[in-house]
């Protein structure tokens, strides 16, 4: 009974970092699940959380929802899925989260400490581009939302419109996950339980996130979303370096 408490008050607290930033619910919560719940368990639950989150933000931000600002996005998933197959059989998957994680890190210091006032825009074919990396990327090593929150990042969308347009995005690619987890049987009544108990509080905490965030400025979101994107980095390199030590 104390685990699953313990367990809702993390994804609680999650759900408030995702309802600010527009992402971010997973990366804090799934280190402190998975010190009390095995990853068998903590994995599939956490893809069903996630992807209800999506739909909430998705919901709350209906209104700032635009698909043909999305379409570049998804034009580059399937080649991305396919790429992604192949970079999982041909490349070592440690040496591409330490690629990612230290572009992201970069990035994410260039964004708290030398963007400036004036937002970058960069052109919408980047997009093609963010969908293809995000979807090779999770279809190789399973970690591949920060490409397409990067685009999002400087694509000069306002804050409410990022938020959106990663709900959106992430809710067609978290089904895909659920559907292909539930057809190898990793979908379970003990995972399906595990969400049940848990989604009201990072719904709640989503609320709650979303409502703190309607104080915050353009300005200070995007150093909360580079502040996020640093944690997320470091997070990765972290993995990247722990495989990379047990191989050695």
């Amino acid at each position: 009974m104390e685990h699953l408490l313990f367990v809702v008050l993390c994804w609680g607290v999650g759900g408030f970092i995702n309802g600010i930033a527009g992402f971010g619910a997973a990366l804090i919560a799934m280190p402190l699940v998975t010190t009390m719940v095995p990853l068998r368990l903590a994995v599939p639950s956490c893809t069903i959380l996630g992807v209800t989150l999506c739909f909430q933000m998705a919901w709350t931000y209906r209104q700032h929802i635009d698909f043909e600002r999305l379409k570049p996005v998804y034009i580059g998933t399937i080649p991305g899925a396919i790429i992604g197959i192949t970079m999982m059989q041909k490349f070592p998957a440690h040496y591409l989260k330490l690629g990612m994680g230290i572009f992201l890190f970069i990035y994410a210091v260039w964004g708290l400490f030398f963007e400036g006032k004036k937002q970058k825009v960069i052109h919408k074919g980047w997009g093609v581009v963010a969908g293809f990396c995000s979807t090779a990327i999770s279809s190789s090593i399973g970690m591949g939302g920060p490409p397409t929150i990067v685009y999002t990042s400087l694509a000069g969308w306002t804050k409410d419109a990022v938020k959106a347009g990663i709900a959106s995005y992430f809710i067609v690619s978290g089904i895909l996950v659920i559907l292909l987890q539930t057809y190898a049987g990793i979908q379970t009544k003990e995972t399906v339980m595990l969400f049940a108990a848990a989604a009201p509080a990072v719904m709640i905490g989503a609320r709650l996130g979303v409502m703190v965030s309607t104080k915050i400025g353009e300005f200070t979101y995007r150093k909360v979303l580079f502040g996020m994107l640093a944690v997320m980095s470091c997070v990765i390199l972290r993995s990247a370096v722990t495989q990379l030590i047990a191989l050695a």
